[in-house]
């Protein structure tokens, strides 16, 4: 009986951590801007003084909160900031901006046990369209984009390829299957996990707001909700007008809908809600491992065993 109650007791305490490590949340130490999950690194910058913000990225897996950058900017006309992050097994990469007419953009990288470093630089007008695009990042592979480049780092900061598109690249994303390439003519690249171009679809310009090459096919975010092309068919799914793509994996995606943070089971087209937020606009992103998001100066994070038991 001793030996069955003490089995018990280790069950129950094994249990206990597990459910702790599932769901956990963090002080950003200011409001977060920037945000990313992919796998189990929760990346984010965090605006912690009038001007100067700071990029942390959190090991959920127990090891910890590290800052990887601050950046501090003198006053400008047109503003500075840190647009955008993301990870992947513990490599950031970031991207800020600063200047007045003209802008000056910076793409930044650091690994856990590097320094940060700048990888590019462009100058472009003010009223210009965003040169440098920060890519959606899988366990693995961080895509990003210089005007018609597409770049892929592997998380130990070497090139996996880098490749020409035929236009102006608006989003990019890597997933299981390979890359997708949203172009600013309206043109979608299907692009292997070794850099070739394998199809290209055309639509108008503007029309596909996010593209991810998953199981069920290339996945595209519209106005009107998502489009699944397979070969010759396509699968729509409807979402509400204005909603906010956040991801997909192993058959759910997830959404933005005002303070909602929803779920989508694709298999049978059913919605459920996650979480109701203080505030729309919140920054969420899913991914293989879970799903992490971020509202005031509170980051959170939810492992993928739990994720899908909507609690309102």
């Amino acid at each position: 009986m001793k030996l069955l109650l003490a089995c018990a007791a280790v069950a129950a305490l094994a249990l206990g951590v597990a459910g702790g490590a599932s769901a956990r949340d963090i002080d950003a130490k200011g409001t977060v801007v920037s945000f990313a999950t992919v796998g189990v690194d929760v990346a984010f910058a965090a605006r912690v003084r009038p001007d100067c913000y700071e990029v942390r990225v959190w090991d959920t897996a127990d090891r910890g909160v590290r800052r990887y950058a601050s950046h501090c900017f003198g006053s400008t006309s047109t503003g500075s900031g840190v647009a955008g992050v993301t990870v992947s097994d513990g490599r950031a990469l970031w991207l800020t901006f600063t200047g007045g007419n003209i802008r000056e953009w910076s793409l930044w990288t650091k690994s856990r046990t590097s320094t940060a470093r700048r990888i590019r630089f462009v100058a472009r007008d003010v009223d210009a369209a965003t040169p440098i695009v920060l890519g959606s990042a899988w366990e693995g592979s961080l895509p990003y984009a210089v005007d018609r480049t597409i770049v892929v780092l592997r998380p130990n900061g070497a090139r996996l390829f880098a490749l020409a598109a035929p236009d102006r690249v608006v989003f990019v994303s890597a997933h299981s299957r390979g890359y997708a390439a949203v172009l600013a003519d309206g043109r979608v690249l299907t692009i292997s996990s070794s850099g070739t171009v394998l199809r290209e679809r055309s639509f108008n310009p503007g029309f596909v707001q996010a593209a991810v090459l998953t199981g069920p096919g290339m996945m595209l975010k519209t106005p009107e909700g998502i489009e699944i092309h397979n070969g010759a068919s396509v699968r729509e799914l409807a979402l509400p007008a204005g909603a906010r793509f956040l991801g997909y994996s192993e058959g759910l995606l997830a959404y933005a809908n005002g303070r909602l943070l929803r779920l989508l089971r694709v298999p049978t087209a059913t919605h459920t809600t996650f979480r109701t937020l203080p505030a729309a606009g919140f920054r969420a992103e899913f991914g293989r491992r879970g799903i992490g998001y971020a509202t005031g100066r509170r980051v959170f994070f939810n492992a993928r065993a739990v994720v899908g038991a909507g609690t309102g």
